[in-house]
Parts: structure tokens; sequence; C-alpha cells
């Protein structure tokens, strides 16, 4: 009777184990591996645009690279205010390739301290990122 306990314990043992290996590509809710998916990476997720006066519009450039193994499609860039439009790339990244989201900023009627956000939604891993940038905008003395 203790052999046949001890045998059916060490099956048991060896099943886990089976199983714990088997599953460690952290497979993602659609049953893709992360190894076989798209990551985004951002250059410099902030930047700072310093002093500006009030009703100067300014614009930059996020860089990011896919460092996945699939395509990267960016599926929207949203921003936290009218003052703001982002514009996408309308193409998929390919795996080790670079993009670019172009980020505009109205400074009318904006004077002061202001920190805006981004959201680059996509496919990837890590389906949503924030880049922001940070500015100064000195009211327009007219």
């Amino acid at each position: 009777m203790k052999k046949g306990f001890l045998s059916v314990l060490v099956l048991l043992m060896a099943l886990s184990f089976w199983q714990c290996n088997s599953t460690s590509n952290s497979d993602t809710a659609d049953g893709e591996s992360q190894s076989d998916s798209a990551k985004i990476e951002f250059e410099n997720p902030n930047h700072d645009f310093g002093e500006i006066k009030e009703g100067e519009v300014v614009s930059t450039v996020f860089k990011f690279k896919n460092v996945g193994s699939m395509p990267l499609n960016i599926v929207s860039v949203d921003v936290t205010c009218g003052c703001t439009v982002a514009e996408k790339p309308e193409k998929p990244i390919g795996a080790g390739k670079t993009g670019e989201i172009k980020v505009e900023f109205n400074s009318a009627g904006k004077a002061g301290i202001n920190k805006k956000y981004v959201t680059v939604t996509s496919n990837a891993v890590n389906a949503s990122e924030v880049v922001s940038f940070d500015v100064i905008v000195n009211k327009n003395e007219q």
C-alpha cells in the first residue's frame, strides 16, 4: 500500500513540474506567448519644452522602437486636452524597427505650468503606454 501511495505521489509531483515548465512562456489572454508579440519602447517618454510665449504652437516627436518579435500596430493616440494634437503611424512597425508619434501643442489660453499626456494604445504586450510633455507658458502682455 505504501509503495502504491508513493508511486502516485511521485507521479503527481512530476506532472506538476512538467506543467510549470510547459507554461513558462507567459501566455497572454489571446493565447499568444509574449515571446511572439510586439513590444513598444520609447526613447524618451517625457519632453520638456521649457518656456514659451502664450499663443505659440510647439511640436515634438516621441521616437519608439518595436523591441518585440511581431509587427507593432498603433491603434490610437489619445490626448488629454483639445490644445494638443497627436499623430500616429498608419502602417505597422516591424520587429526591430522604429517609429514616431508626432505631438503639437497650441498654447493659446494656456498661460502657466502645463503637463499634458498622450496615451498610446497598440497591439503590444505593453498595450497602453503614456508619454508626456511639460511646458511653461508665459502670459502674453498685449
